[in-house]
């Protein structure tokens, strides 16, 4: 009994090291974008698109390393991924707004957009070999 909850302690622990992975490259992404955008007078399309870059990059980078992990079922657990990292930007998004969550378009799309790339990612992920 101990050792299996030892196990999916340690699946936790991975699916949130990832999760946190994923925020450290849409972070990057977006300082990067700012710079750019510091350079340059960019108009409210570039914008857009580079921060739904941020979000396919790190939700595929995201899917990716959860189906290389799990090995089997991968475009669920990529997909999963990719919900997880929609639900953390719209939590840290209410937190620092504190305008509460709206279901819109672009809230709708965004997760879509999300959970799409994680699965993705996580089919694109080496095939299990049955060493798992």
């Amino acid at each position: 009994m101990k050792r299996e909850n030892m196990m999916k302690g340690k699946k936790i622990a991975g699916f949130i090291v990832i999760l946190m992975g994923m925020l450290i490259v849409s972070v990057m992404i977006l300082a990067v974008l700012s710079a750019v955008m510091l350079k340059g007078h960019m108009n409210s399309g570039f914008i857009s698109g580079g921060v739904i870059a941020a979000y396919v990059v790190s939700s595929l980078l995201g899917g990716f390393c959860i189906g290389q992990i799990r090995g089997k079922q991968k475009f669920l657990w990529g997909a999963l991924m990719g919900l997880g990292y929609f639900l953390v930007l719209l939590l840290v998004g209410n937190v620092f707004y504190h305008q509460g969550i709206t279901m819109n378009f672009q809230t709708i799309s965004s997760g879509i957009i999300c959970v799409v790339a994680g699965m993705i990612g996580g089919m694109i992920a080496p095939a299990d070999h049955g060493d798992k």
